[in-house]
């Protein structure tokens, strides 16, 4: 394709209100928009009862963020239509699909189909922006689970990564007592030269049982259990555990529910928590791939 600006024909399957978003600014820009299986759309394009009809003679697909939930079927609201199904109608219709967290066995599909696939949500960009409306909705949840203040509240955040370090700073910010759990050690360095209590990630035990009993609320954004029954169990304190992290999340589940401990699992908070601004961020990332590719939207 070239660098000319044309209009193109985008399919919306499955997805939250950020897929809204991007779809009204394409229709905005002067698009055409098809639409399947997604809530709040809210904006003018062709609402489709099934994904067929929504891919017909579309030259590209937007598939939500994350595209699946159980490596199977779409993450959509409307019938269950599965991966392998979205990509024979892209190989049928020739549509590039672009998706968000695209599995492996996605992948697979389309390489060996020819069916082009790109994921937006391996910009670093769009994850970088997406640090901070994940690091609100963390915080707007322990205020609707908790009867404490922010100000004042004992926190400990696991990982020290994008989310964890903006969250560690607002929530010290508005008066909280934080401590973060980190395993490397320049990052607990770097911990405690800005002021912060630390604790290491696989080091002593009791420094992290310690931590878990003096908490009110566990924020986790490491994917891997940290939280494991040798850590939670006995624990003196009763914390509420915010799950941010992707499968198979930080803490042992038997565990948790044994101790008394709130598990509240928060997946894909921007969407559900800042659904404008992080549409408008992946719209603003896609629009920057197909850019990249001679596209201008």
């Amino acid at each position: 394709m070239n660098n000319d600006k044309r209009k193109y024909k985008f399919a919306f399957l499955g997805g939250d209100k950020r897929q809204s978003v991007v779809a009204g600014e394409l229709l905005h820009q002067g698009h055409d928009v098809s639409l399947f299986g997604i809530a709040d759309t809210g904006v003018s394009g062709e609402l489709c009862l099934n994904a067929d009809k929504a891919m017909s003679g579309a030259d590209f697909a937007i598939l939500p963020l994350p595209v699946t939930r159980d490596n199977i079927y779409l993450s959509s609201l409307g019938e269950m239509v599965t991966l392998n199904e979205i990509v024979k109608l892209a190989e049928k219709n020739k549509t590039i699909l672009l998706g968000g967290m695209v599995p492996h066995e996605l992948i697979d599909l389309c390489n060996s189909s020819g069916v082009l696939i790109l994921d937006y949500y391996k910009r670093e960009t769009l994850q970088i922006k997406n640090a901070l409306p994940s690091a609100e909705g963390a915080l707007m949840i322990a205020m609707e689970n908790t009867d404490i203040t922010v100000n004042g509240m004992r926190a400990l955040v696991c990982g020290y990564g994008r989310t964890g370090s903006i969250l560690s700073g607002i929530l010290r910010n508005l008066g909280a007592i934080v401590t973060v759990a980190a395993r490397r050690d320049e990052t607990l360095c770097e911990l405690s030269l800005a002021g912060f209590n630390s604790v290491r990630i696989g080091g002593d035990i009791d420094d992290l049982r310690k931590a878990v009993g003096e908490c009110d609320v566990i924020f986790n954004t490491v994917p891997n259990v940290v939280f494991s029954k040798n850590v939670i169990n006995g624990s003196k304190n009763k914390p509420i555990y915010i799950e941010i992290a992707s499968s198979p999340g930080g803490i042992d589940l038997s565990a948790a529910r044994d101790n008394g401990i709130k598990t509240i699992f928060a997946p894909s908070i921007p969407g559900k928590y800042s659904p404008i601004t992080a549409g408008r961020y992946i719209y603003e990332t896609i629009s920057d791939i197909l850019s990249e590719r001679g596209i201008i939207l």
